[in-house]
């Protein structure tokens, strides 16, 4: 009895060791299934993108991706050119081909439905578009002559329009030297024309000039300011004279890049006011320039590879 109670039991645990699953594989299966997604998702992008863009549209980026420029094959005759007629109007085109293409298919669109309710040809049109604008110069000339400004007025009949130069002489300044202060004759003249220059149905270009002489502080001012705060200041003395200020297509200054007398930098010739009443293709090729209210300027040119092609 005594030695049984004196034997000690000894109790044994055992514990196996287990691999961890977690340890082995780690996370990196769940990066590799995120880089799946990614790529899924990138390519349901691709499909949707090409199953919603059309045909044109893909030409349009596939040129734009090859680096062609977008006015290749395109050309406008210089407007400005380095002699004025006064006193007479220059005819240096009789007229309009209208062989240019509108680049807005809505502006396009509205157009055909304009001439059809009027059962006119798309000819027809152009040759009363010409025909208006030459009345307008002898509308312009006879105010001219009624205000003995024929020294102050040029005119010339371009394949862009008709061209309006407003110049200083030497009986006349335009504006107050040095400034865009326009002075009342002038402002008396401009007032004359804004009926005439609204009864027909062309947008209207106004771009001011100055002769060669700088201003010493360039930085400050120059006459790229003057140029253009003169062009302003017709367009205001225009639209209150009645002009419609839907008409005024652009105002630019000019500064002395363009002088109509060149071996006389300082002439008052060269400090003039332009207006330049445009044809419809020639109110057409700025809008192919820049666009119309959002449409795409590339379009013409792919409609015009296409049509190649």
């Amino acid at each position: 009895m005594r030695n049984g109670r004196g034997k000690e039991h000894t109790t044994i645990i055992k514990r196996s060791s287990r691999k961890s699953h977690d340890a082995f594989h780690g996370g990196a299966w769940k990066v590799a299934f995120a880089d799946f997604t990614l790529a899924m998702m990138a390519l349901f992008m691709v499909l949707w993108i090409m199953g919603a863009v059309t045909e044109e549209e893909r030409k349009e980026i596939v040129s734009q991706l090859n680096g062609e420029s977008i006015f290749n094959g395109q050309s406008l005759s210089p407007i400005t050119q380095p002699h004025g007629v006064g006193g007479k109007i220059a005819v240096t085109e009789k007229r309009d081909r209208g062989d240019h293409k509108a680049p807005s298919s809505k502006q396009e669109t509205a157009k055909m439905r304009a001439v059809a309710a009027k059962g006119e040809s798309l000819d027809d049109v152009n040759t009363r578009s010409q025909r208006e604008i030459e009345d307008l110069a002898r509308i312009i000339m006879k105010i001219t002559s009624a205000y003995d400004a024929q020294s102050n007025l040029k005119i010339e009949i371009v394949p862009q329009g008709l061209r309006i130069l407003i110049t200083d002489d030497q009986k006349r300044e335009m504006f107050q030297r040095s400034s865009a202060i326009l002075t009342p004759f002038f402002k008396r003249l401009l007032t004359e024309f804004a009926p005439a220059l609204n009864k027909i149905d062309n947008k209207i270009i106004i771009t001011g000039h100055t002769d060669a002489t700088r201003f010493r502080d360039q930085d400050l001012y120059n006459n790229y300011n003057l140029s253009g705060e003169r062009a302003m200041q017709a367009r205001k003395v225009l639209t209150n004279a009645g002009l419609a200020q839907d008409k005024v297509l652009q105002v630019s200054g000019m500064a002395d890049q363009m002088l109509l007398d060149p071996e006389n930098p300082l002439s008052s010739s060269n400090r003039r006011i332009e207006i330049m009443v445009l044809t419809h293709s020639a109110s057409d090729s700025l809008y192919q320039f820049f666009g119309q209210h959002g449409e795409k300027i590339i379009k013409p040119i792919v409609d015009k590879l296409s049509q190649k092609k």
